[in-house]
């Protein structure tokens, strides 16, 4: 049985990004401009919610703090928001 060393006991730990075109980018950053990671998001249909597992692109847990993402949707625009990893 395949064990996450991230588990904590609460749950799986994810962000559920909302409300998303049907096709974009996001990429996730540090404040201080570091890529985290980066994944796509195509949903057919009415489905607008993406999850992140929170793990970086080399598949380590992210460290608690603050983090920008950038969604990038071709035809339609960018959004850049924040949001906080809390202890």
């Amino acid at each position: 049985e395949p064990q996450h060393l991230y588990s904590s006991g609460r749950g799986t730990r994810k962000i559920d990004f909302i409300h998303l075109p049907s096709k974009c980018t996001i990429k996730i950053f540090t404040l201080s401009g570091k890529l985290v990671d980066t994944f796509e998001h195509d949903a057919t249909g009415e489905n607008g919610a993406e999850s992140w597992d929170m793990l970086s692109r080399d598949g380590l847990e992210i460290a608690y703090g603050i983090y920008i993402f950038h969604v990038d949707a071709p035809g339609i625009g960018t959004h850049v928001g924040k949001f906080a990893v809390i202890k």
